[in-house]
């Protein structure tokens, strides 16, 4: 796929809003188990035939096998991404296995739809039924909207094949037909190609080739098959999504903040304190803590249930005294309060 452009403005800021929900998510749910992957891709081959317009013939060679999944899961066909929607010509080099190839769209995405001549099953299943799980197939597809011009009159690629979530790949090569001129990021060249050599990749994982092509050959490009230009995201659009990611993050943060302090929202101070009376004046000590000599044992005056900060992250848990040291007679020595109130 083409290293991608930038989204349209309304585009912009669902994106920004997908992000935040993701970050909220993460606060608060687990990641769910990943089922086994059900292919492989052993060989994975890309050569680039650049034309003199500066559109490309791309091929597209794969060495694919099932590993796993059930009898009624099998390999059918497959979806490889390519960097646009602006393709006009698929062919099949390989009718022994596929079908056809098409270009299909899914999710603003671009692909070529492979559709087998037979079906791959996973290789226990395979070598019971007398099956396969191993397929090879190869297709070409002229590729527009591939480069950039820059001022000079000097023409870029920026281009990343297809990537996979859902499996590995073990051995990624990219090969791309040079002319008088042009550079590419590698120092690799064969048989006339610049050639990357990108080894094994993991689930989701991408590589970009880069390639300049002088101003005296990019003269012949044609213009309207350039990289689209980046539409502009206007101020007003990006005031409104900084509002709505602070806003996201604000309540992201406000939940992370009120689970380290979390508040008692009501019940009785009668687990925590003890009220003693001596005429007049009401004291309130730690529960367990010995009164001053003279003070009786009172009710809870009404009107002062309730607290807050309990449970506070980083702070000892109340012993069974109500304070923070366990050991009896420990809050003895804590500041007592005392409320003066009306007798009654």
């Amino acid at each position: 796929m083409l290293t991608p452009s930038f989204p349209r403005p309304a585009g912009f800021v669902w994106r920004v809003l997908a992000a935040a929900a993701c970050l909220a998510a993460l606060c608060c749910l687990a990641a769910p188990k990943a089922r086994a992957d059900l292919d492989t891709i052993h060989s994975y081959t890309v050569t680039v035939e650049p034309r003199a317009d500066g559109t490309a013939d791309i091929t597209y060679d794969f060495d694919w096998e099932v590993i796993g999944g059930q009898p009624d899961e099998p390999l059918s066909w497959v979806q490889i991404g390519l960097p646009n929607d602006r393709v006009d010509e698929f062919v099949n080099l390989t009718p022994e296995t596929v079908s056809s190839v098409r270009y299909m769209a899914r999710r603003g995405s671009s692909f070529a739809q492979v559709v087998f001549v037979k079906r791959y099953y996973a290789p226990d299943y395979a070598a019971a039924v007398g099956q396969e799980s191993r397929v090879q197939f190869a297709f070409t597809v002229h590729q527009s909207g591939l480069f950039a011009l820059e001022p000079d009159g000097s023409a870029r690629y920026a281009f990343t094949p297809g990537w996979f979530d859902d499996l590995t790949i073990e051995d990624l090569t990219v090969r791309w037909k040079a002319a008088e001129g042009m550079t590419a990021d590698t120092d690799t060249m064969e048989d006339g190609y610049f050639v990357w050599h990108f080894g094994a990749l993991g689930h989701g994982e991408r590589a970009t080739v880069r390639v300049q092509v002088p101003a005296a050959l990019a003269a012949g490009f044609d213009p309207g098959a350039a990289l689209a230009a980046r539409p502009p995201v206007s101020p007003v659009v990006w005031a409104g999504a900084t509002v709505l990611l602070a806003a996201a993050l604000a309540v992201v943060f406000g939940y992370v903040w009120a689970r380290s302090h979390p508040r008692w929202r009501g019940g009785s101070l009668a687990a925590d304190w003890d009220f003693y009376r001596r005429g007049q004046h009401l004291l309130r000590l730690p529960h367990g803590a010995p009164p001053p000599e003279g003070w009786q044992k009172a009710p809870a005056p009404h009107g002062l249930a309730g607290g807050r900060l309990r449970g506070v992250r980083g702070k000892p848990a109340p012993g069974p005294h109500g304070c923070a040291n366990p050991a009896p007679g420990a809050c003895s020595g804590k500041k007592s309060s005392a409320v003066t109130l009306p007798e009654g």
